[in-house]
């Protein structure tokens, strides 16, 4: 089943439609992506859940519901216009969804083992702010072109470059585990027409950054984009959960 939300938000002189779609895909029999928009906080969310049947699920939920309410909205009145306090408003959301889920596991030992990956985007004013742990990426289409923000943090990516072969699937940093290995950050300034992708490894693995690149350039909204890129990555064996949030700046 496809699960879908979106909003319309207005902030100072900048005019975000955002919209997000998640699917099962044509393999996979639960969901365990999850992602939240939440345009009054101007954050975007993405988890990608891991731990086997229901865990998975259960741990991106809990990252997520935990990084929305680490970020309170008279917190963000206070610090919208300090991209320090931004930086640290994220990490805390990060740090609290990694307590959140380890906490889980303790009480539940059936389910130890449980994470996710995660990806979080917050707006403030004309700059956005992006954290993440994992294979969950991050894009900037910025006139014609698109481009990664985020690097994977995976033992595949760690062998790019050598004859060493490592499994997609296996990645390096992650909720649910030790925050030795801290959320990787990016500051990005957004102009009109802009749009952000944040989006799970069930998509970018099934289809090609060229081919999502021209989807979203060639889409007249955020809902279309979405819609296209889901069923593409379908169409290309839906390996995998396949989640797609939008931004646009209007």
């Amino acid at each position: 089943m496809i699960n879908f939300l979106r909003s319309l938000f207005t902030y100072k002189t900048i005019k975000l439609h955002s919209f997000g779609r998640t699917d099962t895909g044509k393999v996979r029999q639960q969901n365990e992506d999850s992602f939240a928009l939440r345009p009054d906080q101007n954050l975007y969310l993405v988890a990608d859940g891991m731990g086997g049947h229901k865990a998975g699920e259960i741990a991106s939920r809990l990252a997520i519901e935990e990084a929305i309410r680490a970020i309170p909205i008279a917190e963000l009145k206070r610090s919208r216009f300090s991209p320090d306090a931004c930086h640290h408003l994220l990490m805390e959301a990060f740090r609290r969804a990694n307590n959140s889920v380890l906490a889980y596991g303790d009480k539940h030992p059936h389910k130890a083992g449980l994470g996710c990956t995660l990806i979080g985007c917050l707006i403030m004013g004309n700059q956005a702010h992006i954290c993440h742990v994992g294979d969950v990426r991050g894009y900037l289409i910025k006139g014609n072109s698109m481009t990664q923000i985020t690097s994977d943090h995976s033992l595949a990516a760690m062998a790019l470059g050598s004859d060493e072969k490592q499994p997609k699937n296996i990645v390096t940093r992650c909720i649910g585990a030790s925050m030795d290995n801290n959320p990787e950050y990016h500051l990005r300034e957004l102009a009109s027409d802009d749009q952000l992708l944040l989006c799970s490894d069930g998509l970018w693995n099934m289809v090609t950054d060229a081919d999502i690149a021209k989807i979203i350039l060639k889409a007249p909204t955020p809902e279309i984009a979405c819609d296209q890129l889901i069923n593409q990555a379908n169409e290309a064996g839906g390996r995998d959960n396949i989640t797609a949030v939008i931004v646009k700046v209007e």
